[in-house]
């Protein structure tokens, strides 16, 4: 018992100098990765941190290569452009040549076909296990630049190297060969016997039809649609091409029935080309943005949303379309027009008045009648008067009668975009009043006096003449 007790005043003295001596908590945010000291490592250590880190670095490199294939097929190409540039190749051949070839495909996308084959020829890609993956993509980009010298060449190569991975015998390939060198047109399917050849698969059926529609031969392909297998109805691709088949032949009904289920951005696009067509503006809007949802470059989509983005008003959508828009043959003085419109609308005077100056000096001072009417519009409402009276002349010699006006009122208000904005009554609402001026009065025919001979004038003042003063005729 006497053991027991004395135990127990022990533990109660000794705990506290225990915890007075006990280490202190360690802030676990503080710590930091310790630097390897190589000279403790042997060889085997080494080689495993070596391995490690390369193992490491492969991993994010597959998740950036991985990312950039997603946007890429998304059309966000320059989002991909910028993950793209965040790999590093470090000498690395595989890496510098998926680089290129990913490249190679973004600047494709954007119509640069220069730099895509510049792209694909700044490294060695002429080795078989690389040049089976690009000949095809060289091929298109020779053809659309115009670049005949070792075109042919180029052509059987692929051929050769990648026949073995085409289930349709590169019948597209070869159609687009064929037109563009003028040799002789063989679309297949005039004729009953094609049928076994056009339905050989599943795959080759949607080429056919691609070819077909790209080459208008829609109304030649009608007449194989019925032969087209049950069990290919299903592929929802495959029900896409032939919804916009019947969708360029004018049947919009039945093009509907096919695509109605289909969420893709050419069948959004449809979607919206037929509430569009029957002046459903809000609905054909939210089927464009659908397919800017799924393809942010699509330029069917942004081309029909921009006019649909002024009819409903939403201004800051038409300056978020405008910056997805790359398009080679809009000229950017336009497209920087339509942009500064658009925040005209928003009431953002002076970042309007920014590129009204950058537009006046693309025009070399020599802007067109439509921005000099911009131009005394924004001065007006930014309370530029100086602004106001040089643009609203220039548009009032063009023969603009509103700037004639406008002009004429700068003579009786010191600053009329001021005067504009006033909470108070500035005109009484009597006979003077804007909408009397506007108005048609009642046109009361003018009174005339008779009117006197003046013969008969003369000869009442004959008769009053006196030759002889004082004395009577």
């Amino acid at each position: 018992m006497k053991t027991l007790i004395f135990l127990t005043i022990f533990i109660q003295f000794t705990t506290p100098a225990f915890a007075q001596n006990a280490p202190l908590a360690i802030n676990m945010s503080n710590l930091k990765e310790l630097e390897t000291d190589w000279e403790l490592l042997d060889t085997l250590e080494v080689d495993e941190i070596n391995q490690r880190n390369l193992v490491s670095k492969r991993r994010n490199d597959l998740v950036l290569l991985r990312r950039v294939k997603q946007l890429i097929i998304g059309g966000d190409v320059d989002a991909a452009k910028y993950y793209l540039n965040k790999l590093e190749d470090n000498n690395n051949k595989t890496i510098k040549y998926i680089k290129a070839r990913y490249l190679a495909l973004i600047n494709f996308i954007t119509d640069d076909y220069e730099k895509s084959l510049e792209a694909l020829n700044s490294v060695a890609l002429n080795e078989n296990v690389y040049y089976e993956k690009t000949c095809i993509l060289k091929i298109i980009n020779m053809m659309a630049l115009n670049i005949t010298e070792g075109l042919y060449r180029e052509f059987d190569s692929c051929l050769r190297v990648t026949f073995k991975y085409s289930e349709t015998d590169h019948y597209w390939l070869n159609t687009i060969f064929r037109l563009k060198f003028a040799r002789e047109e063989s679309f297949k399917g005039s004729s009953f016997a094609d049928t076994q050849y056009v339905l050989q698969s599943q795959e080759f059926l949607r080429i056919w039809l691609k070819t077909g529609i790209y080459l208008n031969k829609e109304h030649l392909i009608l007449k194989l649609i019925k032969s087209i297998p049950e069990d290919y109805y299903k592929s929802k691709r495959t029900r896409e091409l032939i919804g916009l088949l019947y969708f360029r032949t004018g049947d919009e009904e039945k093009a509907m029935s096919f695509i109605e289920d289909i969420e893709t951005p050419n069948s959004e696009n449809m979607k919206g080309n037929y509430n569009l067509s029957r002046s459903k503006y809000e609905l054909a809007f939210g089927h464009y943005k659908l397919a800017l949802k799924k393809k942010k470059n699509s330029l069917n989509a942004i081309e029909r949303s921009l006019p649909l983005v002024w009819i409903l008003g939403q201004w800051e959508e038409g300056n978020t379309l405008l910056e997805r828009l790359i398009k080679k043959s809009l000229p950017e003085r336009k497209k920087l027009t339509l942009h500064t419109l658009f925040k005209l609308r928003q009431e953002k005077f002076r970042e309007t008045q920014k590129q009204l100056d950058v537009l006046n000096i693309l025009y070399k001072e020599k802007m067109p009648f439509e921005l000099n009417q911009l131009m005394f519009y924004n001065g007006l409402r930014a309370h530029n008067q100086e602004q106001l009276i040089q643009y609203s002349n220039y548009a009032c010699r063009a023969m603009d009668g509103l700037a004639c006006w406008i002009l004429m009122q700068t003579m009786t208000w010191e600053n009329l975009g001021q005067t504009l904005e006033r909470d108070e009554a500035i005109l009484n609402e009597g006979a003077d009043s804007i909408e009397s001026l506007k108005s048609l009065g009642d046109m009361k025919p003018i009174q005339e006096l008779p009117t006197v001979d003046q013969r008969d004038i003369e000869e009442l003042d004959s008769e009053l003449v006196r030759i002889t003063p004082g004395q009577d005729d």
